[in-house]
């Protein structure tokens, strides 16, 4: 594949970076421009020659680089470029968090990404470290979404909600685990990723012992729409969760449905909860007023225990997953087929 063009950027004289390359779909200025933190966006990779990189790299790589359309870069000045050291451990990090905050929007289609950390010397960069981040799929029926420069500034968003909760370590700790269960749960094929979308709610709504499945579907009705519908579908995703938990087919809970959509129906429920997941922890991520409410054990029990109409006041509007239609027909990539 023909790369793209190279961007024109001059290397710090002494500096350290971190360069996060995707081959993804996208809706982007094809000149490079920079993020509100000053992370640049770029259509390609900053080096006229990428062979210089091959030795420290290799081919398949390098192939991999040549034919990245979306590059995130970041660069400071260091007094020693040589070490590979805390600072390239930070912008690597902090790349990385952008990578896993763009999966929160559903049907961002990435093919790989590679994060590269460097130094640069009298302007020229070298190689220090590599490594390829985790592919995440998506649920068979999905639309896609391009990455977009507002799409982008939202990242810097929710990764500054991540920030606020991990600044204190003692506060938030079921918010954290369940944001990675839920980036589990996208990495996930299949059943898993219905099982680890449940679990990922779960964290937030804090059931009691043996009323799991009630809370579920009563709790889980603040972040989404109320109705008798919600409530199905809702009862229907926990108990295809629980089948899956005890090794059942995925199918068990929805054999009222006719065999020739039982299938169609998994998937639907499956995008129904990875939609309900995301944008429940988007929010928690953006709403320093409503995140408040799950920073403890304590303060999430607090949180339950409010009057339904008091809580989905606080919470804002919810969600509408009833929605989300039916797919019957799916193309190659398992996208819904129009």
């Amino acid at each position: 594949m023909r790369r793209h063009p190279a961007v024109d950027y001059q290397f710090q004289n002494k500096g350290k970076f971190a360069l996060l390359t995707f081959s993804v779909y996208v809706d982007l200025p094809s000149a490079a421009f920079r993020m509100s933190d000053g992370t640049w966006v770029m259509p390609g990779v900053p080096v006229p020659d990428l062979g210089v990189w091959k030795e420290w790299i290799g081919s398949i790589r390098l192939a991999r680089l040549e034919k990245a359309n979306l590059v995130l870069f970041a660069e400071e000045p260091s007094g020693d470029p040589e070490i590979l050291d805390a600072v390239h451990q930070r912008l690597g990090n902090e790349l990385s968090q952008l990578f896993c905050m763009a999966h929160l929007r559903s049907g961002i289609e990435c093919e790989s990404a590679d994060l590269l950390c460097g130094s640069s010397e009298q302007g020229v960069p070298g190689i220090r470290q590599v490594r390829q981040l985790p592919t995440f799929y998506q649920s068979n029926g999905y639309s896609r979404s391009p990455i977009t420069k507002e799409w982008l500034e939202e990242t810097l968003t929710l990764r500054a909600g991540v920030m606020a909760m991990e600044a204190d370590k003692t506060q938030f700790r079921r918010v954290i685990r369940g944001l990675n269960t839920l980036f589990k749960g996208l990495r996930e094929t299949g059943q898993d990723r219905l099982h680890q979308f449940v679990r990922s709610l779960e964290a937030l709504i804090v059931p009691d012992i043996g009323q799991t499945q009630t809370q579920f579907a009563h709790r889980c009705q603040t972040f989404a729409r109320a109705g008798d519908d919600t409530r199905t579908l809702l009862l229907e995703a926990f108990k295809m969760r629980s089948d899956t938990e005890h090794l059942h087919p995925w199918d068990k809970t929805v054999q009222n449905y006719p065999p020739d959509q039982r299938e169609d129906v998994c998937w639907r429920r499956t995008r129904q909860i990875e939609h309900l997941a995301c944008d429940a922890y988007s929010r928690l991520l953006r709403d320093a007023s409503i995140r408040r409410h799950f920073q403890t054990d304590a303060t999430i029990a607090a949180f339950w225990k409010l009057p339904d109409d008091q809580r989905r006041a606080q919470w804002g509007k919810p969600l509408d997953i009833a929605r989300e239609p039916l797919i019957h027909l799916y193309d190659q990539w398992g996208r819904a087929a129009t």
